[in-house]
């Protein structure tokens, strides 16, 4: 065999299609931040115009960069350099002056970084395109019903035996009282309770028996105080006092609005609407305290969850950072059994999330909002991939000098080599990451953008840094085995290698040798983790991600005290084309449309109860009355033309079930409107916790179908030019899908079984990317090893077999470093942190231990010498025709 040509042009022509892809993203990416719905409206939310839109980039970036490729490089004739043999090269020479670059670059970032949690935000919003049924409706919504909207208020639920004694009564008063307190509460608006209910119908009821208005205040202020609410309830409308005590008289809502919903980038110690939250716990505790009498108190809602997610992420990183630190020293030190080997790594990495966090900090500010959620995920995806990237050449400068190199040639070839891996695997990772952000969730286009910069910088601090550390440092950076003691662990392995062939050896001369038994098993694993994945059911609530949140276990309780269909109730707003609301009365035509709708309604299952302007009490009314009048009214738009109908469900509203409600309700909707003269003409639209949920899920789902397409795609011809082949990248490709299945079906079972709750549906389409990025690394690793060992000449079987020995037990501890790195994530309050780190982290040691160990040198072995077929301008490995030929005779013979 002979060594094609060199890989400059390639790379150089990589670089500028990556760079061309980044440039469209980054494009999309402005303008969608500057509200540019068209772009989502035309790209993000049509298939085939995305796909389009897609492969029109990847044509344009592909072709830049094959023109790049084929018209640079050196002028004069003669050998090329390698690209990384250049940069090995250049670190060599040059390695003090990268170091003071790196210095002042973090010494930039600093002050940048430091401002970081002024562009993170808590809230998850950002879901669903305006264009969606569901944004349209909540928009309506606003416009004729404004209310206290979403995230503006909050909910505290008072549990006891019985609320109405006089214990809550004196409890709530004395709340009400002092979260009123000017300065208490910032923004706050309105404290509604049924006292305060009762206290407005008191002193209606005072002022229609003659006391003026100043003495009907206070005597009815006077009585709630004094008197049981059983003395004044029958003033109350029975709808009105159900919807704050529930029917078993153990539960009461309290709701404390605000003026103002939280910035947008803002966090419970910061924020002064999310520390409302806080303050207003704090009261209830001292409350509690002294008056006592409640069993049980929560603070709950949409607000109080923003709130949980913001504290719950600042709790995670507290559990998570020394943990995380933690395994990747233990695990590092006792790879190299030495003391200051695992510092450099930590230390390099530490200082490339500094820089990271500084470039985010821009990110935040000019492109795209941080979630939380992704700070915390950039801090363990930096450490774990970051220092496998740096340890992995930090490794093959111990190899090399074990082999008896001195410290500059060995810095140079592990530049050379290995440095070429873990470009390429960055690149995947990148790929995968960057893929995220055509999403319309702000959760997910802020972990693309967050961990793609990271990963980027994490590569240039492996690449440049870290050899530099090691050209000052020496052996030394093996202390205490260095020097002396470094000599006699060099020969002391190189005995042991020739005496005794090491696990992975053996292991992958068996899979060279029954390669069709090794796939066989495989696939017969491979089959119960096909059934679980395509059976397994998964949640769509993310608030129940943070399960031992307060404001969660608040919305349990409300569920089993109100029921189910009290959280997040359903919208459907009718817009009719003329008044609707004529002299005190609906009109008959709209009186029948809306009847004939809710009565519809009311008959699908999973409906519980349909309210609205014919029956403002869940049962139809004859008419307006003095009695009801307000309540007709009040499901009646500002513009007299616009009709709301809630609907409240039995099943809380994030279950699969609910979600297919509404979905029959606007197949209801359509059918009426062509059988229903008077709604044919209406615009009818279904809104709501439900609806939202299920238009972004529908939404999510056509969004990855393109971004598999551009990450699976784009990995494919980074493989290919890296590796110069069709079945490696192919394989490649593959062999990571098979990952993916066995890990999610792991955390399928994980989840149900052993933490008793679902997997978020987000999950399974996040994991996709998250794998074909950072589980690409070993194969990677594998795969160009395994061609570097057949461009000296090996023949294939012998090159895997050689390739696995001498990368086996690094690829394998850097595995248990980056699963020990995710499985930090375990200690996470929030689930989706969870779920990723259990699954992930199960996904790469699966990847280390079977799939690159057994599963890719069968395959390799099954393909022999066509394993290395591919276009002649990019194949690195090729057999010389007349060394075959040669041969050819001597088989023949023997």
């Amino acid at each position: 065999m002979s060594n094609v040509r060199s890989s400059n042009g390639r790379w150089i022509g990589l670089f500028v299609a990556l760079l061309v892809l980044a440039l469209g993203g980054l494009a999309a990416l402005v303008l969608e931040y500057q509200n540019n719905f068209y772009l989502r409206q035309y790209i993000s939310y049509n298939l085939s115009l995305t796909v389009g839109a897609a492969v029109g980039l990847v044509i344009l970036a592909t072709g830049a960069g094959y023109f790049m490729s084929r018209s640079v490089g050196p002028k004069n004739p003669g050998p090329r350099v390698p690209t990384f043999a250049r940069i090995g090269s250049f670190v060599r020479k040059r390695h003090k002056l990268i170091i003071l670059f790196w210095i002042v670059l973090v010494i930039a970032s600093f002050p940048l970084s430091n401002q970081l949690s002024n562009v993170v935000t808590s809230s998850t919003s950002g879901g669903t395109s305006n264009t969606s049924e569901s944004a349209q409706a909540q928009t309506l919504l606003s416009q004729e019903f404004p209310r206290p909207q979403a995230n503006t208020s909050a909910i505290v639920l008072l549990q006891s035996t019985d609320v109405t004694d006089n214990a809550t009564r004196i409890f709530t008063l004395n709340l009400e009282k002092q979260l009123l307190v000017p300065g208490v509460l910032t923004s706050v608006e309105n404290f509604t309770s049924v006292y305060s209910l009762a206290r407005a119908f008191l002193t209606g009821y005072f002022l229609q028996n003659g006391y003026n208005y100043t003495t009907a205040v206070s005597m009815a202020n006077q009585t709630v105080w004094t008197r049981p609410l059983s003395a004044y309830s029958p003033l109350i409308p029975p709808a009105i006092l159900n919807s704050f005590i529930s029917p078993t008289k153990n539960a009461m809502i309290i709701t404390v609005s605000f003026s103002q919903a939280p910035g947008s980038f803002g966090s419970a110690t910061t924020d002064p609407i999310l520390k409302n939250v806080v303050t207003m716990r704090n009261v209830i505790s001292q409350l509690k305290m002294q008056y006592g009498g409640l069993s049980q108190t929560y603070v709950t809602g949409d607000l109080a969850t923003t709130a949980d997610s913001s504290i719950g992420s600042s709790n995670d990183l507290s559990r998570i950072e020394p943990v995380t630190v933690g395994a990747i020293l233990i695990l590092v030190g006792l790879f190299f059994l030495a003391v200051v080997t695992p510092i450099i790594p930590l230390g390099s990495i530490g200082l490339a999330l500094l820089t990271a966090e500084g470039g985010l900090y821009l990110i935040g500010r000019f492109i795209v909002p941080i979630q939380d959620t992704a700070t915390t995920f950039l801090f363990t995806i930096m450490l774990g991939v970051g220092t496998d990237y740096a340890i992995f050449l930090m490794a093959r400068y111990r190899e090399e000098r074990v082999e008896g190199h001195d410290k500059a040639a060995a810095v140079q070839t592990s530049v050379t080599w290995s440095g070429e891996s873990i470009a390429t695997s960055a690149t995947t990772v990148i790929i995968a990451f960057s893929a995220m952000t055509i999403s319309s969730f702000t959760l997910l286009r802020s972990i693309g953008a967050s961990l793609g910069f990271g990963v980027l910088i994490a590569l240039l601090v492996s690449l440049t840094l870290v050899p530099s550390i090691v050209m000052v440092a020496g052996d030394h950076v093996f202390w205490p085995n260095s020097g002396k003691r470094f000599e006699r662990y060099a020969e002391k392995a190189r005995k042991k290698r020739a005496q005794r062939p090491g696990y992975f050896r053996r292991a992958a001369s068996l899979s060279v040798k029954r390669p069709k038994l090794v796939l066989f098993l495989a696939l017969l694993v491979s089959l119960p983790a096909i059934y679980i994945t395509l059976t397994g059911t998964t949640s769509y609530d993310f608030a129940a991600g943070l399960s031992q949140a307060e404001s969660v276990k608040g919305l349990t309780a409300l569920e089993q005290s109100f029921g189910a269909g009290q959280i997040g109730p359903t919208q459907v707003l009718v817009q009719f084309p003329a008044p609707i609301f004529v002299n005190g009365n609906l009109t008959s035509i709209s009186a029948s449309a809306l009847e004939s709708l809710s009565r519809n309604i009311t008959a699908l299952p999973n409906v519980n109860e349909v309210t609205g302007p014919t029956r403002p009490f869940g049962t139809p009314i004859s008419g307006t009355n003095p009695t009801n009048l307000a309540a007709v009214r009040g499901d009646i738009g500002e513009d007299n033309r616009t009709a709301l109908l809630t609907v409240l469900f039995q099943q809380e509203p994030f279950t699969q079930a609910s979600l297919n409600t509404v979905s029959q309700i606007r197949d209801l909707a359509s059918r009426l409107q062509s059988t229903n003269a008077p709604l044919a003409g209406d615009t009818i639209l279904v809104g709501g916790a439900s609806a939202s949920t299920l238009d972004f899920s529908n939404e999510t789902v056509g969004q990855f179908n393109t971004m598999r397409i551009i990450t699976i795609v784009a990995i494919f011809v980074v493989l290919l030019v890296v590796l110069g082949s069709y079945p490696l990248a192919l394989l490649g490709i593959l062999s990571i899908g098979l990952s993916i299945i066995w890990a999610y079906a792991a955390t399928l079972l994980f989840f149900n079984e052993v933490l008793g709750s679902q997997v978020l549906f987000i999950i399974p389409l996040i994991l996709f990317l998250l794998l074909y990025g950072i589980g690409m690394d070993y194969n990677i690793f594998i795969l160009t090893r395994i061609r570097e060992e057949a461009q000296k000449g090996k023949e294939t079987k012998q090159a895997v077999v050689d390739a696995v020995d001498r990368t086996g037990g690094i690829i394998t501890a850097l595995a248990f470093i980056l699963a020990g790195a995710l499985g930090s994530l375990l200690l996470s309050s929030n689930r989706l942190l969870q779920g990723f780190g259990f699954a992930i982290g199960f996904a790469v040691i699966l990847d280390a231990m079977v799939v690159r160990t057994y599963i890719v040198p069968a395959v390799m072995s099954l393909l022999g010498r066509r394993a290395w077929w591919g276009p002649r301008w990019l194949r690195r490995v090729k057999f010389d025709k007349e060394a075959e030929s040669a041969k050819a005779p001597e088989n023949k013979a023997s």
